[in-house]
């Protein structure tokens, strides 16, 4: 498959993170310092200009030494497949749902759930059809990189991978960082922010974010300790505030991981084809250009690829169903940019270090070597 599409974002372009940074946590405990991207002087969100107050936090980072949680059971994934996503209290609106002719043939998985009460089998349609209503409405502006004066896509990327790195070390849950992602470019989409307060929305998003999603949330002088003195405790808790004032304190974002397990079903919940696809679906809200396209969308292609990594060539109908009804042109697009991604240079390197790892199968290093082959021996994306 040729590679068509220009990308933005260059390796020369990224400005890593401070070399301390790269350590070992456990050599220098908590500690993650964001690569200085300008020179301004720092002003909280929505401060006022001239106020710049900054603390150094002396306390050290409130976590445990490294430890992997265990993958997630085949029980424990159909239960979050339905018990995750927040049923409507609302009345739907019913012209919002497109009526599409049906011509596959697929199976009704949910029946075998009858029995499981957690499962709520007689909901779950009713649900992901509320979701999908509800990812159009919670979906960022994709051209508010450019309205943002001096914020360029390189520096988004900078951004991300902190969070990633900082979600890794707090040893947080999946939902959580695609959430974080989630509000921040929520939060950018409606509101200007100067560049040296990225890593404050940032520290911000994630904050909130896991209060969301976590059952034990990492405290406010944790945040506070990652950003290496870069802001104290008060004014993360300032952030928190405005984000949440701007987005009307909406937080019902269809996480992506929700129809990433729902296709799972389909797929008899293999653990590899989902362990690849978490990773590809992770691509999806860290570079800039999938910031368009619907978390659905994004969580098929992943699957579709990762299926196609491991030789499983069918999307057959039951794969169609429980992934939204998307077909293989429909996802045609989003392989493509998935394609593009795996086979550029490393751009992402602390994303690129954690889907390494035995805890996630080396799903980075197995699907950039499958990409690099898929090119090398002139594949077209027809022939995926």
């Amino acid at each position: 498959m040729p590679v068509t599409r220009s990308h933005i974002i260059d390796e020369n372009a990224l400005e890593r993170l401070n070399k301390s940074k790269t350590e070992e946590f456990k050599e220098q405990p908590g500690r993650i310092a964001l690569t200085d991207v300008v020179t301004q002087q720092p002003r909280a969100l929505g401060e006022r200009p001239g106020a710049h107050a900054r603390a150094h936090p002396a306390s050290k980072l409130d976590v445990k030494k490294d430890e992997e949680k265990p993958e997630e059971s085949r029980a424990s994934l159909k239960r979050s497949a339905t018990s995750s996503a927040i049923a409507p209290q609302t009345r739907v609106p019913q012209q919002e749902f497109k009526k599409t002719k049906i011509d596959y043939v697929w199976e009704d998985l949910d029946e075998e759930d009858h029995d499981d009460p957690l499962m709520v089998s007689e909901y779950v349609v009713d649900i992901f059809k509320y979701l999908h209503v509800l990812e159009r409405k919670t979906l960022p502006d994709p051209l508010y990189l450019s309205r943002q004066r001096n914020l360029r896509p390189k520096m988004r990327s900078i951004l991300v991978d902190w969070m990633v790195e900082v979600h890794l070390r707090f040893r947080l849950l999946p939902e959580t960082l695609f959430l974080a992602i989630n509000i921040m470019d929520r939060f950018m989409s409606k509101e200007a922010v100067q560049v040296d307060k990225l890593q404050l929305l940032a520290t911000g998003s994630l904050f909130i974010a896991a209060k969301y999603e976590e059952v034990y949330s990492p405290s406010v002088k944790n945040y506070a300790y990652v950003t290496d003195g870069g802001y104290n405790e008060d004014e993360i808790l300032q952030a928190e505030k405005y984000i949440l004032q701007i987005l009307e304190y909406d937080l019902s974002y269809p996480n992506p991981m929700n129809f990433l397990r729902r296709i799972s079903k389909a797929d008899d919940y293999d653990v590899q084809s989902r362990t690849i696809g978490k990773y590809l679906l992770e691509i999806s809200v860290i570079d800039h250009r999938f910031i368009g396209h619907l978390p659905s969308l994004c969580a098929a292609a992943a699957m579709y690829v990762a299926r196609k990594m491991l030789g499983r060539h069918a999307w057959g109908g039951n794969l169609i169903h429980y992934s939204g009804g998307y077909k293989e042109d429909d996802m045609a697009e989003v392989v493509d940019m998935l394609m593009e991604y795996l086979v550029l240079p490393i751009m992402h390197e602390e994303f690129f270090k954690k889907y390494a790892s035995k805890k996630f199968m080396k799903a980075s290093i197995l699907a950039r070597s499958w990409a690099k082959k898929v090119v090398a021996d002139g594949k077209s994306e027809e022939t995926l």
